[in-house]
């Protein structure tokens, strides 16, 4: 597959660092967009901004759209949000939409026109098992991974007249620090969790498809299911 540049949000750790590490290894350009800067060489270029905040990324990313080509959109960023949905505020709750399910809509939105006129684009969406059953103390977090599949789902159809290929990766539990200020995590052995890795590996499968094979949604599990609670703060 020839040089490509490609756009990761979250990409500063856990899935995004693994994806762009893994895009960077195969040749390929990367842009990431996280609130901090990770520790990577080759041809990759860091865009400081927080997604939660759509109108600075709208002005922070239409002058570059301008200059720059994009041949993929990697919409990785989000954050757990788990408990009784009364435990949360009303910001709370927005906020968590707003980063797990509008900031990957709005991306697509920036994007979606100059992907369209490549001869090949990929707009990738990293899921979560949470999109697949809804969970005890997952509401709102399913809600906005749900609200993802349905988007990908629909996107996808949208566009069907462009070689532009919209894919979903729904992870099960992945060992990272997305369970840091979580009162659950997975297991300890290594049948318990998933590496970034083995996401990062599923992303590249979807970009590297045929252009006359389009790879709709990866499920990718660990071989056990096994979940740790801990001790609340």
């Amino acid at each position: 597959m020839s040089e490509k540049h490609y756009l990761v949000s979250g990409s500063s750790r856990g899935i995004g660092l693994a994806i762009s590490e893994a895009l960077l290894a195969a040749g390929h350009r990367v842009t990431g967009i996280a609130r901090s800067t990770p520790a990577l060489h080759g041809r990759y270029e860091h865009i400081a901004l927080d997604l939660s905040d759509a109108e600075a990324v709208r002005r922070a990313l239409e002058p570059r759209l301008k200059q720059t080509c994009f041949d993929g959109l990697i919409n990785n960023a989000g954050a757990g949000l788990f408990g009784s949905l009364e435990e949360f505020s009303w910001a709370q709750i927005e906020a968590s939409l707003r980063l797990n399910l509008l900031s990957a809509m709005q991306l697509t939105r920036l994007l979606i026109p100059q992907l369209k006129r490549q001869a090949r684009s990929d707009i990738v969406f990293i899921g979560s098992e949470s999109a697949l059953q809804g969970g005890r103390y997952g509401s709102v977090y399913s809600a906005a991974k749900f609200g993802l599949r349905g988007f990908a789902q629909s996107l996808r159809h949208e566009c069907a007249g462009s070689n532009t290929h919209v894919g979903i990766v729904q992870p099960g539990m992945v060992r990272s620090d997305f369970f840091n200020d979580l009162h659950f995590g997975p297991g300890p052995d290594a049948a318990h969790a998933l590496l970034p890795a083995d996401v990062a590996a599923a992303v590249m499968q979807m970009l590297n498809a045929p252009d006359h094979a389009l790879i709709e949604e990866l499920i990718v599990n660990p071989r056990q299911h096994v979940v740790k609670k801990k001790p609340r703060q």
